[in-house]
C-alpha cells in the first residue's frame, strides 16, 4: 500500500456499546435485562474524545444502535467532535443469531438510527464480536446490498468463536463466494509469528497481556507499512464498571487492566504516526486494482 515511509499508517477504533451489551454477559443479562443496568457509555466517550483531542487522532467509532437509541446525545457528541460514525448492528447480536433477512434489518434499521441522528451516511460496518467468520459469510452480501463501502470485521486469528486465520492482513477486498460482490475489508492488526498470527489490535488483549506485544506488533506493521487498525470499548476505560454476573473466567476477562487502560492508550497514541479514518481510508483504496480479493466461503487463499 502506498504511503509515506517517515510515519506509519494508523487507523483507531471504538465500538461504541456498553459493558453490559459484551458478549460474556449475554447468558445472564440478556437483551430484556439491559434497561436494569445504569448507563455509563457517555462519561467514557468524553473520556475518550478528550484523549483523542488532545492527541490529535480522529477515530472511526462503531455505535451499537441500542447505544443510539439509549444515548443520542453520545452519537451527537462523537460527529460533532469529528470523528466518524459507522455501524456495529443494532443489538449485539452475534451474526450465528441472525439469519440473512434478521441481520439486514438489524444493520439496516442501525444505520437509519445514525443517520438519522447525524444527517450523515454510515458508510461503515463491524459486527459483534468479530461474528463475521465463514459460517456467516451471506452477510457480505447483504452489507453490499445496503449500500455500505467497507466492512472491519475480520480478525486474522484462529480462535474458538471467532477470526479468519488464513485471511488477509492487510485492506482486501472480501466476497462471501467466488465472483460474488465485493466489500472494501479493513482487518484488526496481527503480529506474523512462527507460532500463527498474534492478535495485538487493542480489546482483552490490550489491557490483560504486556503493552510490549503492541508495540512490538505496531513496529512490525510499521516496518512492512502494513496499516495498523486498533479497537477499544468505552468501558474497557471505566474503573466504577458495575459488577456483573458473570462467571469467574469471564469476570477475570471482563474487568482486569481497566485502572490502567486511558494511560496505555496514551502511550500508543503517543509515537508519530499517520492516524486516518477507516472512511478517509477507503476514499483513498476504493479504486486500488492491486487489492487482493479474498472469498469467505470456501476459498482458502486471496487472489489478485
Amino acid at each position: 500500500m502506498p504511503q509515506s515511509r517517515s510515519l506509519p499508517l494508523r487507523a483507531l477504533t471504538f465500538d461504541v456499546e456498553e459493558y453490559y451489551h459484551i458478549e460474556a454477559a449475554y447468558p445472564v443479562i440478556g437483551p430484556r435485562r439491559w434497561r436494569e443496568w445504569p448507563t455509563r457509555v457517555e462519561a467514557q466517550m468524553e473520556l475518550l474524545l478528550s484523549l483523542c483531542q488532545r492527541m490529535g487522532v480522529r477515530s472511526t467509532c462503531f455505535v451499537l444502535g441500542d447505544v443510539a437509541r439509549r444515548n443520542p446525545g453520545v452519537v451527537r457528541a462523537i460527529a460533532e467532535a469529528g470523528h466518524e460514525i459507522a455501524s456495529h448492528g443494532s443489538n449485539h447480536d452475534r451474526l450465528h443469531r441472525l439469519s440473512p433477512e434478521s441481520f439486514r434489518r438489524d444493520v439496516e434499521n442501525s444505520c437509519r438510527m445514525l443517520e438519522d441522528i447525524t444527517g450523515k451516511k454510515v458508510r461503515g460496518y463491524r459486527s459483534p464480536s468479530w461474528s463475521l467468520t465463514r459460517t456467516t459469510a451471506w452477510a457480505v452480501d447483504a452489507l453490499v446490498n445496503l449500500g455500505l463501502e467497507y466492512d472491519a470485521s475480520i480478525f486474522p486469528v484462529a480462535r474458538r468463536g471467532y477470526g479468519v486465520s488464513d485471511a488477509p492482513i492487510t485492506p482486501h477486498r472480501l466476497a462471501s463466494a467466488p465472483g460474488g460482490p465485493t466489500i472494501l475489508e479493513f482487518p484488526a492488526l496481527v503480529w506474523p509469528t512462527r507460532l500463527g498470527n498474534l492478535p495485538v489490535a487493542g480489546g482483552g488483549y490490550f489491557r490483560l497481556l504486556p503493552l510490549r506485544l503492541m508495540h512490538w506488533g505496531l513496529a512490525d506493521a510499521a516496518r512492512e507499512q502494513r496499516l495498523s487498525t486498533l479497537y477499544f470499548h468505552p468501558w474497557e476505560f471505566d474503573t466504577g464498571l458495575p459488577i456483573m454476573p458473570l462467571s469467574r473466567l469471564n469476570r477475570l476477562r471482563t474487568y482486569t487492566g481497566l485502572r490502567h487502560a486511558p494511560d496505555r492508550l496514551t502511550q500508543l497514541l503517543r509515537p508519530p504516526a499517520r492516524w486516518e479514518t477507516l472512511g478517509d481510508m477507503a476514499d483513498k483504496l476504493r479504486d486500488d486494482p492491486s487489492l487482493p480479493t479474498f472469498t469467505l466461503a470456501n476459498a482458502r487463499r486471496a487472489t489478485g
